[in-house]
């Protein structure tokens, strides 16, 4: 879901209250917006927020107004469904920092930079693996004993006496 929030840049209205900068706007398919990604039950951003911290945040859903006081809550929009499960989506700061190099320069990080998080990971996804997946994969493994000499018209053949493919 892409979270859209109108930003209010807000003046006094006397006693009436405040309005937004985006009254009016919308019906002409203009305005100011902020939004945000949700996914998993949490929404991804980026912004300033109060305290003058700016950069990319998780926060719950529809909630931006907690860390961004100038917004409100617009709407929801559908925009498709994530292939990716929890543990992917969920990454670190290095994760993001080498999507954004390589988005922008075309080059990673470098590679020690995530080497905990990324042995981490595949250790987690060695021991979330089905019993039987990772019984079939090690049947799979070759397994090939010393050849045997067997002698074919007169010329020795090696052959092998037991094997398993992959």
């Amino acid at each position: 879901m892409c979270n859209v929030y109108d930003l209010r840049f807000q003046r006094e209205e006397g006693e009436g209250g405040v309005k937004g900068g985006n009254a009016g706007l919308s019906r002409l398919g203009l305005g100011l917006y902020h939004s945000g990604v949700e996914i998993y039950g949490r929404e991804f951003s980026f912004g300033y927020s109060e305290g003058g911290r700016t950069g990319v945040f998780e926060i719950p859903c529809k909630c931006a107004s907690a860390v961004m006081s100038q917004v409100t809550f617009k709407e929801s929009v559908l925009l498709g469904y994530c292939q990716r499960s929890r543990f992917e989506v969920r990454r670190n700061c290095n994760h993001f920092s080498n999507e954004l190099s390589k988005l922008l320069v075309g080059k990673p990080i470098p590679s020690y930079v995530n080497r905990p998080a990324n042995v981490g990971q595949n250790l987690l996804s060695l021991f979330s693996m089905p019993a039987s997946a990772l019984g079939g994969m090690l049947k799979g493994v070759k397994m090939v004993k010393k050849a045997k000499k067997r002698s074919v018209g007169g010329k020795s053949d090696p052959v092998l006496t037991r094997h398993a493919s992959i």
